[in-house]
């Protein structure tokens, strides 16, 4: 398979499926959002020195690109590919995690180190994504365990950033 195609010169690109779209389309803003954190979340996995926080940010990679595999298939993503159980999974980590960093008594600015500061951008970078996937559902059908996962993550990767500042 050749990577580079040129068919996406004139500004459309296609989904899943063959649909033709504009590369401005909400569903390719959001895959955007969803990838830049994929990616993001690779760098933090690098850097952070709890290897549960490692293994927990892999598992998360892999549901976001279910994710945006998902939006990308539309309609025709009939099973879901995001679960309570995903969400409650989580919530039990990050429950977990915050037992060990504490809650924070005010705000908090970023650049403790390095692990903690590319979590607080993985942080940020998520809220963009949730954002763009709820502007999506307005469109769209997106799965409530889809928008909670994305919501519950986070706050999750905000407790990680505690954590992470504190070692």
């Amino acid at each position: 398979m050749k990577i580079t195609t040129k068919k996406g010169d004139k500004g459309a690109t296609r989904l899943c499926g063959g649909r033709q779209v504009s590369k401005c389309d909400p569903r390719i803003i959001t895959q955007g959002s969803l990838d830049e954190l994929v990616s993001f979340l690779g760098l933090a996995k690098i850097k952070a020195s709890d290897a549960a926080i490692k293994a927990k940010i892999g598992l998360i990679q892999k549901d976001l690109m279910k994710i945006s595999g998902s939006i990308s298939a539309g309609s025709r993503c009939k099973s879901p590919v995001i679960t309570e159980n995903d969400i409650r999974m989580l919530e039990q980590f990050g429950d977990e995690i915050e037992k060990k960093s504490g809650t924070p008594s005010g705000f908090v600015i970023p650049g403790e180190n390095e692990s903690s500061a590319l979590l607080h951008v993985s942080r940020a970078i998520a809220r963009r994504a949730e954002c763009a996937t709820v502007g999506l559902s307005g469109k769209t059908k997106i799965s409530p365990c889809m928008l909670a996962y994305l919501n519950r993550l986070s706050d999750l990767l905000f407790i990680f950033a505690l954590y992470e500042a504190k070692i």
